[in-house]
């Protein structure tokens, strides 16, 4: 298996006149370049944080001696996870709003470099294929 298009697919060579071909084409373009925090390390962190943030406030109050306090703890470190992914997806959303702001334009410069294509001279045939029966006389 390959990871090669098919030749349907793959693009035509353009090769404007009065050009020579191997001769770089350079285009310019503005473009916004700004950092961008990633989400879902934010809402993992939070996560987490609300979780270590469920094991002290378990730890600093008294407990049912019905229960245990690994139940408790469990219980209470689900909306500790819960409270602390939505503090840190907020805290992702106010990021990025925030850096969005230093968000700058800078100029780019793309060179691209047209080569001939070497044509086939010969065409090759090939077999079509069949569901088998066609072999079977």
């Amino acid at each position: 298996m390959t990871d090669a298009p098919d030749d349907q697919q793959q693009p035509e060579p353009v090769v404007e006149p009065g050009r020579t071909v191997g001769e770089p084409v350079v285009e310019r373009d503005e473009v916004t370049v700004r950092r961008a925090p990633k989400v879902p390390v934010f809402l993992i962190m939070g996560a987490a944080l609300g979780v270590v943030v469920s094991l002290v406030v378990t730890s600093l109050f008294p407990f049912d001696s019905g229960e245990g306090v690994a139940q408790t703890y469990g219980y209470i470190s689900l909306w500790g996870l819960t409270i602390g992914g939505t503090v840190g997806c907020v805290v992702a959303i106010v990021a990025e709003r925030v850096t969005s702001r230093g968000a700058k334009r800078v100029q780019v410069e793309r060179e691209r470099l047209e080569a001939p294509v070497d044509e086939p001279e010969v065409e090759v045939d090939r077999p079509s294929l069949t569901d088998g029966d066609a072999d079977r006389r």
